[in-house]
């Protein structure tokens, strides 16, 4: 109890009463924390860009049994690029609610709070396609919670999918949402996304070298996409409402 200071980052935001939010952060260390933030919403309150999504910098908060509320914020980032580029936004956004949903109080989770910062920063200041850029946050949030997403092998029968001697554009495999990865073409008949041999290396490239994919300049095929945003949803077990903004 007391004061505590910490980096945290913006995830959702709830107006109350006449000139106070409550706030959801992410810290790095703390996990997801509830915060009052009081008067932000008066027009010279020093809180009041604090207060907005996607804001990141070092919180000083004052807990108690009952409230944390939130003293001062010294700013790193708000990526507000983000907000005159629709598509970009509406990625920014799907990616803080994913987190909201996945992380717990009290649950450090430094990785994954990179892994954030880092997309949004691609969305925000890069000029890589954002679905690609959702498509490796999506596959690193699946990792970083326990469910590495199986590329390498059958997710189904552990069979090893074999690439060599095939274009990219040969069929190779399929994607199953509910087995988290890759399905070898038995396991995957009838399968409703059907992956070349380039997209299955796309995926393999991607548990390899993460952000580093982004330097690349393939985009992320829609069927695959939809199929990455189901097995996040399936993994977390939550409908993530602001998935229709990428529709």
């Amino acid at each position: 109890m007391g004061q505590i200071t910490t980096n945290a980052i913006v995830l959702r935001r709830v107006d109350y009463r006449e000139n106070d939010r409550m706030l959801t952060l992410f810290s790095p260390t703390l996990g997801r924390i509830d915060a009052l933030c009081r008067g932000c919403r008066r027009q010279k309150s020093p809180l009041m860009a604090a207060s907005e999504l996607f804001c990141t910098g070092e919180y000083v908060l004052y807990q108690t049994r009952e409230r944390t509320t939130v003293v001062s914020c010294q700013i790193t980032d708000s990526y507000y690029p983000l907000r005159v580029d629709y598509e970009r936004l509406s990625h920014g956004m799907y990616a803080l609610e994913l987190c909201s949903a996945a992380v717990q109080p009290a649950q450090e989770n430094e990785r994954l709070f990179l892994l954030l910062l880092k997309s949004l920063a691609y969305l925000c200041y890069g000029t890589v396609a954002p679905r690609r850029v959702t498509a490796v946050f999506l596959m690193g949030m699946t990792s970083l919670l326990g469910f590495r997403p199986q590329v390498g092998r059958c997710a189904q029968c552990g069979k090893p999918i074999v690439l060599d001697g095939l274009a990219d554009d040969d069929h190779a495999a399929y994607f199953g949402e509910e087995a988290g990865g890759v399905l070898c073409k038995d396991c995957g008949v009838g399968g409703r996304v059907r992956l070349t041999a380039g997209e299955v290396r796309y995926l393999q490239a991607i548990m390899r070298c993460g952000l580093g994919t982004l330097s690349e300049d393939a985009d992320c095929p829609d069927d695959l996409f939809e199929a990455l945003r189901q097995m996040a949803q399936e993994r977390l077990g939550v409908t993530i409402r602001s998935e229709k903004l990428l529709l």
